[in-house]
């Protein structure tokens, strides 16, 4: 079936000049969107030319996103305003999922800032800083919450924060309650954390005040962060201030970045006043 003039192509031939395979061909002839045009006696299938553009129109719908149970559906019902419904359909969903992106994106860069920072930073030795004000998307927790209970709690906040129009940082931070770092307790956390660009209306947005904090970046496992807690309360004592207020902790190198836990990095931050 090969020469000038010839009316069908192989499957080979048709399948090299779409630029797929003969499997790719044989699926869409099993689900009944686009077969082949001659099928012989001995079983050989033939295409037509004027099926290339049927391909053309599957293949535009695929990129587009459409499934092939849609593109068989449309197939049944072959008309410009179906057509254009599709289309209008389709636009949508890529509009959300360039917005996705976009958002993404962004989470990845604030990531990278705040992990170029950490593998800069002078650690264990604290210092007084002057923040703005900053934001944080916070999931609060009981104490009593079992272990699967706390990932659960976890796992519906990271999902919570990838649906924001305010982008947040991968990393995950704590909140620890006046009253536990004044007793020591620095391990019984009152929030889990992640900081975000922007205020938002949210009832899981907390602001983080402006003024002066006493700071600490903290190189080490978590289980090891009462010793900079207690060099940090030291600190503050020797410079005549007072905690007024919870303390911050956020992450700058995490399981994300760092496998072995003696290299997470921690920016510890609790506001101060003078007494």
């Amino acid at each position: 079936m090969s020469g000038k003039n010839q009316q069908y192509l192989t499957t080979k031939e048709f399948a090299q000049l779409c630029g797929v395979t003969k499997h790719t061909l044989f699926h869409y002839d099993e689900i009944g969107i686009l077969k082949p045009e001659l099928v012989k006696p001995n079983g050989y299938r033939y295409y037509s030319f004027k099926q290339f553009y049927l391909y053309d129109m599957i293949y535009i719908l695929k990129q587009a996103g459409s499934s092939l149970s849609e593109i068989k559906d449309y197939i049944g019902d072959y008309n410009p305003n179906h057509f254009l419904s599709i289309l209008k359909q389709k636009e949508k969903q890529l509009e959300t999922e360039i917005n996705k992106t976009i958002l993404m994106r962004k989470r990845i860069l604030a990531t990278i800032e705040t992990t170029e920072e950490a593998l800069q930073c002078v650690y264990g030795v604290p210092y007084l800083e002057e923040s703005k004000e900053e934001y944080y998307i916070a999931v609060k927790m009981t104490g009593y919450a079992s272990e699967k209970e706390e990932l659960e709690k976890l796992r519906e906040h990271f999902e919570y924060c990838g649906q924001l129009s305010s982008e947040s940082e991968l990393l995950l931070g704590a909140i620890i309650k006046k009253e536990d770092v004044m007793a020591g307790q620095y391990q019984k956390v009152g929030y889990y954390s992640s900081k975000i660009k922007t205020a938002i209306d949210s009832d899981r947005m907390i602001r983080k005040r402006a003024g002066t904090y006493a700071v600490m970046i903290h190189k080490g496992p978590y289980i090891q962060l009462h010793k900079s807690y207690d060099q940090i309360k030291e600190f503050i004592e020797e410079n005549h201030m007072q905690i007024d207020g919870d303390s911050y902790e956020d992450d700058m190198l995490s399981h994300l970045a760092a496998v072995d836990s003696n290299e997470y990095v921690i920016k510890i931050q609790i506001p101060v006043i003078s007494v």
